[in-house]
């Protein structure tokens, strides 16, 4: 049973189910528009998806990996989001990010939850600070970040995802 980590006024970031990869195959992972400024830059095969699928989703309900978005008022999946430990800046620290399925941009859906990402991680999550990867000509991605009140702390190349603007937010005490 999946569980819901962070319910806005239009979301629900929930763990994952087995039954959520083929929407999110269909929806995100095998859409060349939508995976080419995430990740590795390229659309995924099945068998790649069903395995970044089994690795890297929040399949009981910890909140620091990645959760299936959809919409609060029903069941619609939209996309993914989530907090993703990361050691880019030579410690460890969580990456809030969120990978929304073409035809739901454009509706302030990573706004939301972006937000209720970073109070997630300072509350819940216990983090200092929060980081966000985004590649350098991802400007609605990075136009969200700006927002959301992260700022761009400097640019790495990552040996998975190449080159990357990162962004940050701190814990204000």
């Amino acid at each position: 049973m999946a569980s819901d980590i962070i319910i806005t006024q239009r979301l629900v970031l929930r763990s994952a189910r087995a039954s959520d990869l083929r929407p999110l195959q269909d929806l995100v992972f095998s859409a060349p528009e939508v995976m080419r400024l995430a990740f590795e830059g390229k659309s995924l095969s099945a068998e790649e998806s069903a395995e970044f699928f089994a690795e890297s989703f929040d399949h009981d309900g910890n909140g620091k990996q990645i959760g299936v978005l959809r919409l609060r008022a029903e069941e619609t999946i939209i996309g993914f989001a989530g907090l993703l430990c990361c050691e880019v800046l030579g410690k460890r620290d969580y990456e809030i990010g969120f990978v929304l399925g073409r035809e739901f941009w454009g509706n302030g859906y990573a706004t939301e939850i972006g937000r209720a990402q970073i109070e997630y991680g300072f509350e819940n999550a216990g983090c200092e600070r929060l980081l966000a990867l985004a590649a350098p000509d991802n400007k609605p991605s990075i136009a969200v970040l700006t927002k959301i009140g992260m700022w761009h702390h400097s640019t790495i190349v990552t040996g998975s995802r190449g080159k990357r603007s990162v962004y940050m937010a701190r814990r204000h005490s």
